[in-house]
């Protein structure tokens, strides 16, 4: 996979949902060529039923998976993102008992999708098997994906070259995503310090094809959320600590988040519950996220009160920023419906790209 990644670019971290998706097709085409996706497949979730009998079931594989080629498609037009398995367990497999990291790839060859998987040393062997497959029959080589627990181990630059071998790639064809996973305004200062120490000393760290610091700082549940509340953006304030001190790295790398999405997918039965519906806008340094009531109690509708209280708040943009603002700007005035929770996550999550592209481009770096 051909890149041209620099510190202009951005690597999303994103659920393999509609909502995601959509943002991505929705983005000009100047922001998709600056962005590269890391789409997680998302577990089953819990389902309400009509059957009396069963007050629930389990999706399967393939209902989580349909019609993900034609998806991929919409969502990277040009072909660029890495798929990763992480969140699912060796027994989360398709109908045909393939592994769904081995269908996802399979269903974008047949699309023209080009995918890199991702893996990291952590994972089983049968993963490892379906990723080193992917290796020698796309050529694209892979995106290894290493998570906290590893970068601060003392053997790092042992496991890394071990690794390589073992999925059959070299750095110049593979992609590194150094993943700090969730952290807290608190941690910024340690986490940068000790980033700044992996990158200083890892050999080689030049060679890979791409090398992204990702982290996640969004809240797992907003459920204590009832007044306007801001969410510092910790992950941000990391990489922008990281770039005031790029003179001292041997390269600066990509910034990586997971969007307005908690690093942990929801709970399997998160579906059973109607939820509240939310705005996840993202500011310079912070979201401010505004929560109605229980959509059972008090419906869909009050998505517009939401609306019509964000855009008189100084983080809103302007309806041309992104398609995201134009829709809670239709909504404010009654031009837009509504919408359910995945037009809703579809309008954050494009509103936050364009957000950090933005700040990307006007970020000054010594």
């Amino acid at each position: 996979m051909t890149q041209s990644i620099d510190r202009t670019h951005y690597v999303p971290i994103l659920k393999l949902m509609q909502g995601e998706r959509e943002a991505l097709s929705q983005l000009e085409a100047g922001q998709r060529r600056r962005v590269t996706p890391l789409f997680e497949i998302r577990p089953p979730k819990t389902r309400p039923v009509k059957d009396k009998r069963k007050a629930f079931r389990v999706e399967t594989m393939d209902e989580v998976l349909g019609k993900v080629g034609p998806h991929l498609v919409k969502a990277i037009p040009e072909g660029r993102a890495f798929i990763d398995g992480l969140h699912l367990t060796p027994a989360q497999m398709m109908a045909s008992g393939e592994a769904p990291l081995a269908y996802v790839l399979a269903k974008a060859r047949e699309s023209g999708v080009a995918l890199v998987p991702a893996t990291g040393p952590e994972r089983t062997p049968e993963y490892q098997a379906v990723v080193r497959a992917a290796v020698t029959e796309d050529k694209r080589g892979a995106c290894i994906r290493l998570r906290r627990k590893e970068l601060f181990e003392d053997n790092l630059e042992h496991v890394l070259s071990s690794f390589l071998q073992a999925i059959g790639t070299v750095p110049e064809s593979t992609d590194l995503v150094l993943d700090l996973g969730d952290i807290r305004p608190d941690d910024v200062n340690m986490l940068s310090k000790g980033i700044l120490g992996i990158l200083s000393t890892l050999p080689g760290v030049k060679a890979f094809r791409t090398l992204t610091v990702a982290a996640g700082a969004f809240p797992q549940s907003l459920s204590r959320i009832q007044q306007p509340t801001k969410i510092p953006r910790a992950d941000w304030l990391l990489w922008q600590s990281l770039a005031r001190k790029a003179s001292a790295l041997a390269r600066l790398p990509t910034y990586g988040d997971h969007a307005i999405q908690a690093v942990q997918p929801p709970s399997a039965d998160a579906a059973l519950h109607s939820g509240n519906p939310n705005i996840r806008c993202t500011a310079d340094e912070h979201w401010l996220v505004v929560r109605g009531f229980s959509l059972k109690l008090h419906g869909f509708e009050q998505y517009a009160a939401l609306a019509q209280f964000l855009v008189e708040q100084e983080c809103y943009a302007g309806r041309s920023f992104s398609r995201g603002d134009d829709y809670i700007f239709g909504c404010a005035g009654g031009a837009e419906t509504a919408g359910n929770s995945a037009v809703w996550r579809r309008v954050g999550t494009n509103h936050h790209i364009a957000k950090v592209l933005k700040q990307l481009t006007s970020l000054h770096v010594p």
